[in-house]
């Protein structure tokens, strides 16, 4: 699913080519990420942001939410369609979980708690080429609601029509979303938190010098980090950057993973003082360490993983070679110890 609308427009999107048989969606688990390579092109996007949330970046992205039990919100979608041809596309909650850094959504209507809140106004929708339309969620928090944080989506999909090739059909199904973080308690809010824990520089087998930061989330809500890395009093009192994330990690609470950073290969040999800013929405963190990126040597620099492949087979053909010669002689000399018998 390539991004069809604009940045701000495709909150998350994936594609899926599955067989259509009895264990197809045991292996379909989308990733909220964009899947280069499909042809349909449609979106969604957030519209109502509640005024607590005008300033966090996050909420004009993401359903997010802290509620008591026995609250209903609503929140509108809008959606699109930059098809050269009418869509049909459904609409509908599924569950969602964080692993890995990633949010990551479940396919096939998969069912949790927070599913089971969740309803929408139209369950599918036609839209014309270039049409659109709006939806509305609603999330009804009952009284015996678990607290905590609960994760979900919900998608809009497509699907094409089953295409038979070799004795097997085939369907493609597509899919946008919005992310639902929806956190269940009473009281104040949780407190939204993260530690940067350590940085790290070192490179690549490439050459290609990287800086790792390795981040907690401390708080009680789920975050989005991204941020860049600054380097300062480098060889020579040098400076460079900021370097952006290669990409955001999601963090549940408690949960800890690394974000890297790629500086240019041309980077100088040596110490540099690094500094590293992250956020998630309105909650920002800033870390300092000295780094220090060894030269590139000979192996780093001019020589390709190839080569050693290539290496490696001479050096066991050569074992094979010599081993075979060995059982040769020996097979002689046996020969040569039957005949003067």
């Amino acid at each position: 699913m390539r991004r069809s609308i604009n940045a701000i427009a495709l909150a998350l999107a994936t594609s899926i080519l599955s067989v259509l048989s009895p264990a197809a969606s045991a292996a379909t688990q989308a990733r909220l990420a964009a899947s280069p390579g499909a042809q349909e092109e449609f979106g969604v996007r957030l519209i109502d942001v509640p005024a607590s949330e005008a300033d966090n970046p996050r909420a004009y992205r993401y359903i997010i939410a802290y509620l008591p039990t026995g609250t209903v919100i609503h929140r509108r979608i809008l959606i699109m369609n930059d098809e050269s041809r009418a869509a049909r596309l459904s609409v509908y909650p599924d569950a969602a979980h964080i692993a890995d850094g990633l949010f990551i959504g479940d396919t096939g209507a998969t069912r949790n708690e927070l599913t089971t809140w969740i309803s929408v106004q139209h369950q599918a929708v036609t839209l014309a080429s270039g049409g659109s339309a709006m939806d509305m969620v609603t999330v009804k928090v009952p009284r015996g609601a678990t607290r905590g944080e609960h994760y979900g989506v919900i998608w809009v999909q497509q699907t094409a029509k089953p295409n038979k090739h070799g004795g097997f059909g085939l369907t493609e199904i597509s899919r946008v979303g919005v992310r639902v973080y929806l956190t269940v308690g009473r009281g104040g809010t949780p407190p939204t938190s993260f530690d940067i824990d350590s940085i790290t520089g070192y490179r690549l087998l490439s050459g290609q010098p990287v800086i790792t930061a390795h981040v907690t989330n401390t708080g009680g809500r789920a975050i989005d980090l991204n941020g860049s890395v600054r380097l300062t009093d480098g060889p020579g009192d040098t400076s460079s950057g900021a370097f952006p994330t290669q990409k955001t990690v999601t963090l549940a609470p408690g949960q800890s993973w690394n974000l890297t950073f790629a500086m240019p290969k041309n980077l100088p040999s040596g110490s540099w003082r690094a500094t590293v800013s992250l956020a998630s929405g309105m909650t920002m963190a800033t870390g300092m360490a000295a780094v220090r990126f060894p030269p590139v040597v000979a192996a780093q620099a001019g020589q390709s993983p190839m080569k050693w492949i290539w290496l490696a087979l001479g050096g066991l053909a050569l074992v094979l070679v010599l081993g075979m010669g060995r059982y040769a002689w020996q097979q002689r000399d046996a020969r040569e110890t039957v005949d003067v018998l």
